[in-house]
């Protein structure tokens, strides 16, 4: 397992993360590209080819979806114990069509959640 955290830690600080659903359609994937040289049996080369290709859009579409969003989040003013704490944020979509489908996360860091 080891080689899985290196992996999918490179992945996150490089490009992106694969969700478990991705890896596990990527492996099988492989194994019906595997099959499928093995046997030479044609509708393997079409699960794995229709497979891959699914991976393919699935790691292009959502970059290319969310390149032209900005996001800035303003200072936030100095609060004390007891008050609230607002925190407002700015999306901006560049483009003319509109983007369906995003989640907007705001984390607060580990060393301020304690």
């Amino acid at each position: 397992m080891k080689i899985y955290y290196k992996i999918s830690d490179w992945l996150e600080t490089n490009w992106v993360t694969p969700s478990y659903a991705g890896g596990l359609l990527g492996m099988l994937s492989i194994f019906f590209f595997g099959a499928a040289t093995n046997t030479m049996a044609g509708w393997l080369y079409v699960i794995s080819g229709m497979s891959f290709a699914l991976l393919g859009m699935g790691a292009v579409l959502p970059g290319r979806s969310l390149r032209q969003i900005q996001v800035r989040r303003h200072p936030i003013q100095p609060v004390t114990v007891n008050d609230y704490l607002t925190i407002a944020l700015t999306i901006e979509n560049s483009t003319n069509q509109p983007i369906a489908l995003v989640q907007l996360k705001d984390e607060i860091p580990l060393v301020l959640g304690k």
